[in-house]
C-alpha cells in the first residue's frame, strides 16, 4: 500500500507541475504556447521516469505501426502543429499537404477507430519512409504512446494477435499524469480540453489561414 501511495503522490506532483507550466503561459495570449509547454513537460517527465528505472521503449524512427488509427489532439496542439508546418514548409509544399489532407480526410472521416485500424490506413502526416513529418510538434497522445516490443507491434499490425503491445508502467503513468495536468490547466482557464481528430481538425485550421 505504501508503494501505491508513493506512486499516487508522484503522479499528483507531475500533474501539479504541468498545470503550473501551462498556466504560466496563459499570459502570452496564444493557445499554441500552452501546447508547447505541455510538450516540454512530457519530454521532461518521461525522461525523469526513464531515469528511475522505467523500461525503455522499443520505438524508433520509421516504426509507424501505431500510426494507423485516428490520432486525437486538443485545439492548442492542433494550432501548434499548424504553426510548425507554416514555419517549416514552403508555400507550394504546404499547398500540397493541404491537398493530401483533404483527400485523406475524405477517406478516413467516416471510419471508426476499429475500422481504420482494420483498413491499415496510415496517418496523412507520415512520409514515404514511415517517418512522422511533424515529429517535433506531434500531439501529447502521440508522444505518450509507446511499446516495449517492436515485434509485438508488428504482429498486431499484421493481424497475428489482438493483444496490446507491452508498455513501461512507470513511463505510462508519467505520460498520463502529464496529460491530466495539461487538461487541468486548460479547464481551469475555461479552454476546451476535449480531443479532436488530428487530420480533419488540422485541415480546417490550415484552410482558414494563409500559407
Amino acid at each position: 500500500m505504501r508503494a501505491l501511495r508513493v506512486l499516487q503522490q508522484r503522479d499528483e506532483a507531475i500533474r501539479a507541475r504541468v498545470a503550473r507550466d501551462v498556466e504560466d503561459r496563459l499570459g502570452e495570449g496564444n493557445l499554441e504556447s500552452l501546447a508547447l509547454a505541455a510538450h516540454a513537460a512530457m519530454e521532461r517527465e518521461t525522461t525523469r521516469a526513464r531515469g528511475t528505472g522505467a523500461r525503455a521503449p522499443a520505438c524508433s524512427a520509421g516504426c509507424s505501426y501505431c500510426c494507423h488509427v485516428h490520432a486525437h489532439a486538443t485545439l492548442p496542439e492542433i494550432l501548434a502543429v499548424a504553426a510548425w508546418l507554416r514555419r517549416s514548409l514552403a508555400p507550394e509544399a504546404l499547398f500540397a499537404l493541404k491537398e493530401r489532407l483533404a483527400r485523406h480526410v475524405a477517406d478516413v472521416e467516416p471510419l471508426s477507430d476499429e475500422e481504420r485500424w482494420a483498413a491499415r490506413i496510415p496517418c496523412a502526416l507520415l512520409d514515404e519512409r514511415g517517418y512522422c513529418s511533424v515529429h517535433e510538434a506531434r500531439p501529447l497522445r502521440c508522444r505518450a504512446f509507446h511499446s516495449c516490443s517492436a515485434d509485438d507491434c508488428r504482429d498486431a499490425f499484421e493481424g497475428r494477435t489482438d493483444a496490446l503491445p507491452p508498455r513501461a508502467a512507470l513511463l505510462a503513468r508519467a505520460a498520463d499524469a502529464v496529460e491530466a495536468g495539461y487538461d487541468r490547466a486548460l479547464l481551469a482557464a475555461g479552454i476546451d480540453a476535449s480531443g479532436h481528430r488530428l487530420e480533419s481538425a488540422l485541415l480546417r485550421v490550415l484552410e482558414r489561414t494563409a500559407p
